[in-house]
């Protein structure tokens, strides 16, 4: 009797296992997207069909939670890569890992999504504070991470876990055309505005908590407010003015900085552009000074010679308000 219930559990699995086999390489492909890139590999010892299915799959799950050291998992990633079929496509790519990974593999594999035209991407650092290394950009595997894709849609960063930890954004310019979400998590990095145009908005937001550099640089035309709220902000370089040459009395923009928490600020650069001489706008410089009230928890402040010759000769300047800006 346990034979044959034996036989027919052996029977029925069989079944289940033929079905799944029937189904489309699409929807089998679909399926092993759930599972870790080590997993979907070892069901090429299912049976004859299987066995070069993993091989075409467009979703790569790599994660160096899955095996004991580093190295075990770069050995494995090498081995994925170069089995995998190279004509196909892969749709997306997440890589997760904890502690300090090889720049060199980091790389080998977000260059291999790019090459295969990668649509969707997502590494994870898992980061402990114990690490001696724990805070430094020479050992921060997104701080040389190749930032150059026309078909990545979808981009996730992110280091998580224990801590204070912070990843650094790639400094190389970033070229992804065809780009439509990008997540940020946990990240330190740098934001440069450049000849941007913002003269129908009466808001501007930015509310990165982590972002410590800030460049306003060129401008067409300001917002009516610029709001910031960037509590860890180091450093702020600024074009404080620009008047467009056109009669349209919107686009006389002055750079009017809302801000909120900025205690960390390092140093302020302020610069007004030369065309200022041409048109010597006096009625800006009670913003100017509330400007430098804002900004006065920084250690530094540098001006342009535009800023402190024309300002000089058009404000009587009190004592009272240079200490107020200098300290």
């Amino acid at each position: 009797m346990e034979d044959l219930v034996h036989d027919d559990r052996a029977s029925i699995n069989e079944q289940v296992k033929d079905r799944i086999s029937n189904l489309p390489d699409e929807i089998i492909h679909r399926i092993l997207s759930f599972l870790d890139m080590k997993y979907a590999i070892q069901t090429s010892q299912l049976s004859k069909k299987w066995k070069y299915i993993w091989t075409s799959m467009p979703y790569l799950n790599l994660n160096g939670e899955m095996f004991r050291t580093i190295p075990d998992f770069a050995r494995f990633v090498k081995h994925a890569l170069s089995n995998r079929n190279d004509q196909k496509e892969v749709s997306a790519v997440e890589l997760t890992f904890r502690g300090f990974f090889s720049q060199f593999v980091v790389k080998r594999i977000v260059n291999y999504a790019y090459s295969h035209n990668v649509r969707q991407l997502k590494i994870v650092q898992f980061m402990c504070r114990s690490d001696k290394r724990f805070d430094s950009v020479d050992h921060n595997v997104f701080s040389q991470y190749p930032c150059s894709s026309h078909t990545l849609k979808h981009l996730t960063l992110a280091t998580k876990e224990q801590s204070y930890y912070r990843g650094y954004i790639p400094k190389s310019a970033w070229d992804f055309p065809a780009l439509e979400t990008l997540t940020l998590s946990n990240m330190q990095f740098d934001l440069t505005l450049h000849r941007f145009s913002m003269s129908d908005l009466d808001i501007f937001n930015i509310c990165i908590p982590k972002l410590s550099n800030l460049t306003i640089n060129d401008p067409d035309s300001f917002p009516k407010v610029f709001n910031v709220v960037a509590p860890q902000l180091e450093n702020l370089t600024a074009t404080i003015y620009h008047k467009k040459y056109t009669y349209d009395s919107k686009s006389f923009k002055f750079l009017q900085l809302s801000t909120e928490g900025l205690d960390s600020l390092e140093k302020v650069n302020l610069s007004l552009p030369w065309s200022w001489y041409h048109f010597k706008e006096e009625r800006y410089a009670p913003q100017l000074l509330d400007l430098f009230q804002k900004l006065r928890s920084a250690k530094f402040l540098i001006l342009n010679p535009v800023i402190i010759e024309v300002y000089t000769s058009q404000i009587s300047w009190s004592l009272n308000i240079i200490l107020i800006v200098a300290i």
